[in-house]
Order: structure tokens, then C-alpha cells, then sequence
């Protein structure tokens, strides 16, 4: 009850002051300052506690009436009183000695705002040195200790002399009116010290009071001194009566300001501890230790749990028996093993509430002791449903979240789960989850609405009076609708709900990238406006729901994607890599395997691994190019080629391109990119380099058009190389890009092109067509080879035509056909022509040898060889002449 602060000021207050409360009989002692054990030589734990006549036995003053009930007469009558001076024997100090005391004490009541007395302010007055000068009889010293016993204690005397009107004040009541010694009172001015107004007036009155009836003037009163400071006074009188008329008024005035500051700070300390038990977010409470019968408990049970505190207190069993059935036996057992082990505990339990809800509620309860053992038990009760609702809820998420997480988990099942979970966290709810698309509502999960109205509600159009999920998905906001009977929102459905007893429906909508996907209610049969953290719990709902919404789309955008990669690995002969920088590891597409073979460790891919395998040759060259494009942070990708050693002990040459990722600060942290057999394309670049520079220096004429097999007109040339200009005259620029009939030098009435009409028609290779070409008025012969081009898919789409001059092979074959021709004459000549003259000679040879001739026939035989000589000297001239025109 006594805060940091009223305690240090009563604890350093000069007169010795204690503290009890007026709980008669025992009137125990809650607190004792400095002086007040310094007085009596004990220590605060010997006092602090216990009774007051348990703390004094031996005071013979406790024993003796009308001193021993001077307490039970402040509570009683609740007015302050005083003892006589009491003889106090010391306990022995350090050296043995045992000192004796007479002290004086005062009690004082302190009140609250009732009025009622909360405690007793007992003050002390050592009064050892007046009492035994008083028992020597010395009248100077008597009158010495007495003057400056009051002055110790600032109490002084006064007295009114209403005959003379005269006022007379002691030294001390002057020092306590803060005026000169010298000064002197009238009777205006002594009531002006006085505050104006209630103070003042109640004065006057006692005065008045005491003057006609006789009655004892006893108040405690707010002076205003003569240095303009306010001071309490407590000021008494006695009126003295000379036949019938009071001539005199006398009596005391004590200074009480610090008494009455340590009161007033003490009731105010009672208010704070009173309006902090009555604010304070919990029920405080107090209950006897054996029997858990509460004897305290503060108003805030009414505001948590709907109950009274005289509800409460009535019945001895009342927490026990409002405990929730599944936890009350382990709470009751629980504190009271803990209470036995005289353990202060904590611990955790649902109560039911007057209107039957249920309160998570966790009770800080201390064990207070008395001689060893538990007396009393004292608690606080505070309300941890939020934060046993969000426990549960984070768990269920959790749950909830895990279960999105497994590939393969129907998202229903996810949902339904969900939704019960929720409905489990709010009792007699109904929780329903719709989908919206194309402005209609339709059911994802409602475990617990009836099955009629969840059909009756599917494909429902949302508006703006379309109900609370309706309304919510059109208006994009939180829709709360306490009273379905009567709210207009719920006009055109209230005839499917109330056959239900669905009376209040709270809906909030789930909106991902903008766009209502879905919302959230829960459905109550009674009217019900929604609590903050029942309101908190449904926005991190939707919350929730959206990231599940937001997972599931995702990991399906993932999984396409994986998928995509999968078949991109499988269908695709590149080695796509992703290398982790930090880690050092390679992660291979399957790509890799099927290009340079299986490796026996595929877990970890360093760096350095991959560099074992680059020809020797290159290594040094790819490794500086590497590092010097990580190493700029200005760089995102690198392209090389290499020579890359395969599981069969081949190389591949390569071609690498990657793309780096960077940190923040520039680092490169992780590079994805690829790597392309490029060995037969280096092939085929090597061939294709032949081949053009066989077709570039190749005497034949090569053209290649672009093919149109619907119309001969409509090929169009690509590209002719140097023998083709050379044989028709015609230059790259003045035929690419054209017809191939643009070629004049082939004339129509001297070539034969239905063969090639129909070869490009058919689609046929065409070959060994010779045509005669035109160039300058000189002929050429022309050897055509044509062959069509197909594209993977089969179409058709070029021309290749070959022609190879044979003019000088044309030439050269008539030449010789007809050198043959003309030998062919000179051997007919040698085997008919010669033949006759020659059978002539040696037929008249043979006459002249073996016939004898008169000399006339003679002459005439050799007349006749000479005759055939000449002919056959003729033939073989002739003969000679052909030859040399071969």
C-alpha cells in the first residue's frame, strides 16, 4: 500500500511512527520508520507482521484498562487518542545494559475517500527526561524538560482570556504560526491564520462551540503561517466556567503537518493501490491457503468474466467449480501441491464465463507466509486468450504452411484443414472460405455450415448488398455484420441464412496482385459484434490464406518452370551449369552427362575439377580469362571456346557462355550459363570453308536460287560465284536478287527446256542437260546439272545449278570425229582404192613371169603395169594429201 516514494518519506521521518491496521484484534504491524527502531532496539522483521500486543507482551499498559484498548477506541470511536507516559525497558544492547524509557504515543486514524479507517498512524514521544525529572520533583528542571519536551514535539500552548480579550500563545505555538517572538495575537488576527472558507469556519465554530456549551474544541485545521506556507495544526481547548459563564478558553496547539503529509500521502498511496487493483488488466485477488476460499477480489472479474465480485465471494467453491471440466482437477491439484511446497507459481487454464465462452486465463499466484507456513494466497488473473489463440494459431499455420509445401498435397485438403483449425479457435463458430472468379462466389471449404445453405450460396454474384462475402469481394474491404435479421446488406440472402440460425456473418476478402481471389468469414447463431483480437486474428487469416494462394501459384509457376528445365536438359545436347561462387559447386544439367559422359561423383563440383578437364593447351588462356572477367564488376557475362577432355578420353571442343550474378557490393557470387558441343560444327565450319573455296575457285558456273516451284519465273537468285560471271558474262549484282530467265544467252529456239521446266516443276534433279549459250555472237555448250534443296522438313526451298563448259570438249570431239571420219575415207581408200591397181600389177606381174609373151604382148603387159603404177602412185598422193589435212 505504501509506494518507493511515501516509504522513503516515513522512513526518514525524526519521530518515531509505526503503521497498523485496524483488522482488531490484532492490530498487525505493516511498517515501522528508522526512528521507531532506533528507539526500541529491534529490527524491522521483528516487528513488521506481527500483532502489536504480540510485538509488546510486557507493556504492563497493554494490560491494564482503560490504556490497554486505546486502538479498539480509535477504530471504534475514530478519534485519535494518547497514552500516558509508559515505562518501556530497552532489550540489552551490546554491553548487557538495559535502558529504561517513559514514553508518550499517539494514535492517530487515517481515512480513505469513504471516510473509512484504512490504518493507525502511531506516534512515539520519548518523554523519559520529563517524567523523571517530574518523579524528582524539581520544579526548575521539571519545567525545563517540559518546555523542551513540546518544543521537541511542536506542541504549544494557548489561551484566550475572553474577559480582558487577551490571547496569549507559548513560544512554540508562535514558532509554529511562523511569526516573531515578540508577536503578539488579537483575537481578529489568530482566526485570520487560518485557511478562508472551510477551515476558518469550523474554528469559529468550535469556538463558538466550546464558549456556550462546554465542549472540548479538538481539530486538525489548515493554518496559513506568517510566511505565507499552509500547515496542519491540530488544535485543542477547554472552556473554564465561572458561574455559569466561560471566562477562559485554553489549550494546546500541535504541529502535525508532517503527521498529517505521511497521512494524506498515505491514503493517497491507498487510492493508487486501489484504482491500480481496480485497473489494472487483471483480476487481483486474495484466498486462504488451505481452503482456496477467496476472501478478496477486484472488480475487473465482472468486465473478464462476466461475474460479479459478490457473485464470487458468496460461494466458497466458486473458482473451483467455474475452472473448464477437462482442466480443472490438474489447476486445483497444481496449486495445491505448489501451495504445500510453499512454492509461489504460475500456471495455465480455461474458466467459463457467465455467458459461457470460454477465457484462457494464467494466474500469478504468491504464497504468503506466516511462522513458517502458507496462511494466504494472493494472485493475479490474467487473460491470455489472444495469446494462447495465437499460439494455437501459429502452430496451425505452421502446419498448415508445411502441408502447402509437399508437392502433391490437393490444396482442398490444405483449405479444409485450415478452416477447421480456425473454427477449433473460435468456439460455436462457423467459418466458411469462397472462392470468387468472374464476380461469383463459390465454396472452397465449409466444414460446419449445413450443406443446404453452402449449395444455396454456390455462384452467387458478388454487389454491394450481396451479403458479407458478396459485399467483401465487391468492395475489396472487411464486411462485418453483427445482426443478419436486420442489416440491409443481407436482404436478398436473409431468407437463407435465418432457416440456419446463422445471425451474425463476419467476412473478410483475401487479395493477392490486386485482386479479390477469395474470402474468409465466420458465422455465429447468435448476434455478435467482433472483439480487436478476434478482428486481428481474421485480417492475418486472410493473411495466411493469401500466402497459401500466393505459394500454391508459385509453386506451380516452379514446377512449370522445373518441368521446362527438365525437358529442356533432356531435349537439348547443351550442358547447362549453375556454379555457386561462395560454395564452390558446380550443379550439372543432365545435358553434361549425355555430352562428356558419367562422372563417379556428382554431389560436389569444384572449380578446379572442371579445370582438370580443359585441354593443357587452353587452360592457362580460359583460367586468366575467367578470373579477369570475375573479377570487373562491370562484366555480367562470358563467352569462350575450349577444348574439353570427354569420359573416353577424347576432347570436344566447346563453346562456353555465362552469365555472372553479383552482390551488392559488385562480388560475383554465382554464374549460370552453358556449355555446346561445337565439335562438329567445327567440322562442318572446316568443310563448308573447303567447299566454298572449292565453289569460289571452281571452274564450273555454281548458282543457287531461292525456290518457287509454282512458277519457273519465280526463282530468284542467291548467289553466283566467279566462273559463272566468267561463262556468262553477267556479274553478281546484275543477277542476285533476280529471275534466272533473265539470261538472254539462252536462246529458246536453240535449247530444249521442257526438261527442265518439268525437272523444276517435278521437283527432280536434273542432269547432264547441255544448252547452248549466246555471249558476244560466240557459242558456248553448256553442261547443266540442277538439284533442289530441301529443309528439315522436307519442303523445298533452294536451287543448286551447276554448269560445266564443254565448248572446247564439244569442239575437240567433233575434230576428232571428223579426223575419224577423213581416216576412215584413207582406209577405205587403202583397202578398195589401192586394192585395184595393185590386183591389176600383180596380176600382170604373175602373166609376165609364168607366161611366155610375144614381145608386142609383153610390151603391151608392161604398158599396162605402168598404167596401174600411175594409178596407184595417183591413190597414195591422194592418200598423203589427206593425211596431212588430218
Amino acid at each position: 500500500m505504501i509506494n518507493h516514494y511515501l516509504s522513503q518519506v516515513f522512513k526518514f521521518l525524526p519521530a518515531p511512527s509505526m503503521v497498523v491496521l485496524p483488522d482488531l484484534p490484532k492490530f498487525t504491524i505493516t511498517d515501522v520508520n528508522d526512528a521507531y527502531l532506533e528507539m526500541v532496539r529491534m529490527e524491522r522483521n521483528e516487528l513488521v507482521g506481527k500483532g502489536f500486543y504480540e510485538a509488546f507482551p510486557n507493556n504492563p499498559y497493554n494490560r491494564v484498562p482503560p490504556w490497554n484498548n486505546l486502538l479498539e477506541k480509535v477504530v471504534a470511536d475514530g478519534l485519535p487518542n494518547q497514552s500516558p507516559a509508559t515505562k518501556y525497558i530497552l532489550p540489552p544492547d551490546n554491553a548487557g545494559r538495559q535502558d529504561v524509557k517513559y514514553l508518550l504515543a499517539t494514535n492517530t486514524p487515517v481515512r480513505d475517500d469513504a471516510g473509512d479507517i484504512i490504518c493507525i498512524l502511531r506516534t512515539v514521544m520519548d518523554v523519559t527526561e520529563v517524567t523523571m525529572a517530574r518523579q524528582t520533583h524539581s520544579p526548575f528542571t521539571s519545567e525545563k524538560f517540559l518546555t523542551e519536551t513540546l518544543r521537541i514535539a511542536r506542541i504549544g500552548s494557548w489561551e484566550a482570556d475572553l474577559i480582558n480579550e487577551v490571547i496569549n500563545w507559548s513560544d512554540v505555538v508562535k514558532e509554529i504560526h511562523g511569526v516573531p517572538a515578540d508577536y503578539q495575537p488579537g483575537f481578529l488576527t489568530a482566526m485570520e491564520f487560518y485557511r478562508p472558507g472551510e477551515h476558518r469556519d469550523a474554528f469559529m465554530q468550535a469556538v463558538q462551540d466550546t464558549i456556550t456549551t462546554g465542549k472540548v474544541l479538538d481539530l486538525e485545521l489548515v493554518i496559513i503561517t506568517g510566511a505565507g506556507t499552509e500547515k496542519w495544526i491540530r488544535v485543542t481547548g477547554k472552556s473554564e466556567i465561572v458561574e455559569g459563564v466561560c471566562t477562559r478558553i485554553y489549550g494546546v496547539i500541535h504541529d502535525i503537518d508532517e503527521q498529517k503529509k505521511v497521512e494524506q500521502e498515505l491514503v493517497q498511496s491507498h487510492r493508487q493501490f486501489e484504482s491500480l487493483v481496480q485497473t489494472v488488466d487483471g483480476i487481483v485477488w486474495e484466498a486462504d491457503a488451505g481452503t482456496f476460499e477467496f476472501s478478496f477480489i477486484s472488480d475487473q472479474v465482472q468486465h473478464m468474466l462476466g461475474y460479479t465480485p459478490e457473485e464470487w465471494l458468496a460461494d466458497s467453491s466458486f473458482w473451483q467449480r467455474h475452472i473448464h471440466p477437462d482442466d480443472r482437477d490438474q489447476a486445483v491439484l497444481y496449486c495445491h501441491r505448489e501451495t504445500q511446497q510453499l512454492r509461489n507459481h504460475t500456471f495455465d487454464y480455461r474458466m467459463l464465463k457467465a455467458d459461457g465462452s470460454l477465457v484462457w486465463i494464467k494466474d500469478v499466484v504468491s504464497v504468503i507466509l506466516e511462522g513458517g507456513r502458507a496462511v494466504t494466497l494472493r494472485g493475479l488473473m490474467v487473460d491470455i486468450t489472444e495469446t494462447k489463440r495465437l499460439e494455437n494459431l501459429e502452430h496451425l499455420e505452421k502446419v498448415v504452411l508445411e502441408m502447402n509445401s509437399v508437392k502433391g498435397t490437393p490444396l482442398a485438403s490444405v483449405l479444409d484443414k485450415y478452416v477447421r483449425g480456425v473454427e477449433a479457435m473460435f468456439p460455436h463458430s462457423k467459418c466458411s472460405l469462397l472462392a470468387v472468379r468472374n464476380q461469383k462466389l463459390y465454396t472452397l471449404s465449409s466444414p460446419s455450415l449445413p450443406a443446404d445453405y453452402v449449395e444455396a450460396i454456390n455462384g452467387r454474384a458478388t454487389g454491394p448488398n450481396a451479403g458479407s462475402c458478396g459485399t467483401a469481394a465487391f468492395l475489396k474491404q472487411q464486411v462485418i455484420v453483427s445482426d443478419i435479421n436486420t442489416d440491409s446488406r443481407w436482404d436478398t440472402y436473409r431468407h437463407l441464412a435465418l432457416p440456419h440460425n446463422l445471425r451474425a456473418c463476419w467476412s473478410h476478402p483475401v487479395i493477392v496482385d490486386g485482386e479479390v481471389i477469395a474470402t474468409f468469414a465466420i458465422y455465429y447463431d447468435r448476434i455478435s459484434v467482433p472483439g480487436e483480437d478476434e478482428l486481428k486474428v481474421i485480417e492475418r487469416v486472410a493473411s495466411i490464406l493469401k500466402v497459401i494462394f500466393e505459394n500454391r501459384r508459385n509453386s506451380e509457376l516452379v514446377q512449370n518452370v522445373n518441368e521446362r528445365h527438365e525437358f529442356v536438359n533432356m531435349a537439348t545436347n547443351d550442358a547447362i551449369y549453375d556454379w555457386d561462387l561462395v560454395r564452390d559447386h558446380i550443379e550439372w544439367g543432365d545435358g553434361f552427362y549425355r555430352l562428356f559422359g558419367n562422372e563417379p561423383e556428382k554431389t560436389h563440383y569444384p572449380l578446379a575439377r572442371w579445370a582438370e578437364r580443359v585441354h593443357a593447351s587452353d587452360r592457362e588462356q580460359v583460367g586468366a580469362s575467367l578470373e579477369k572477367q570475375l573479377a570487373d564488376p562491370a562484366q555480367q557475362k562470358w563467352i569462350i571456346d575450349y577444348r574439353f577432355l570427354k569420359a573416353d578420353g577424347q576432347y570436344a571442343y566447346v563453346e562456353e557462355i555465362g552469365y555472372i550474378r553479383r552482390d551488392p557490393l559488385g562480388k560475383a557470387t554465382r554464374m549460370i550459363g552453358v556449355l555446346r558441343d561445337v565439335t562438329k560444327a567445327r567440322q562442318e565450319e572446316h568443310e563448308l570453308k573447303l567447299l566454298v573455296s572449292v565453289i569460289t575457285n571452281t571452274n564450273d558456273a555454281v548458282l543457287i536460287a531461292e525456290s518457287d516451284p509454282r512458277d519457273i519465273s519465280g526463282l530468284k537468285v542467291l548467289y553466283v560465284n566467279a566462273a559463272f560471271t566468267r561463262i556468262t558474262g553477267y556479274s553478281p549484282e546484275e543477277i542476285v536478287g533476280k529471275s534466272p530467265a533473265l539470261l538472254k544467252g539462252f536462246s529458246p529456239a536453240r535449247n530444249d527446256f521442257d526438261g527442265l521446266q518439268d525437272a523444276i516443276y517435278n521437283l527432280e534433279a536434273l542432269k547432264g542437260a547441255t544448252l547452248r549459250y549466246t555471249r558476244d555472237g560466240e557459242e558456248f555448250f553448256i553442261n547443266l546439272s540442277l538439284l533442289p534443296v530441301a529443309d528439315v522438313r522436307g519442303v523445298h526451298t533452294h536451287w543448286i545449278a551447276i554448269g560445266h563448259d564443254v565448248t572446247d570438249r564439244l569442239r575437240y570431239i567433233s575434230e576428232i570425229e571428223e579426223r575419224n571420219h577423213k581416216l576412215q575415207e584413207i582406209a577405205w581408200m587403202q583397202s578398195h582404192v589401192i586394192r585395184a591397181p595393185l590386183a591389176r600389177l600383180m596380176g600382170l606381174i604373175d602373166l609376165i613371169r609364168n607366161y611366155q609373151h610375144s614381145d608386142t604382148e609383153k610390151n603391151e603387159l608392161l604398158d599396162h603395169v605402168l598404167t596401174s603404177a600411175y594409178s596407184l602412185d595417183e591413190i597414195i598422193r591422194d592418200i598423203s594429201s589427206k593425211t596431212e589435212r588430218i
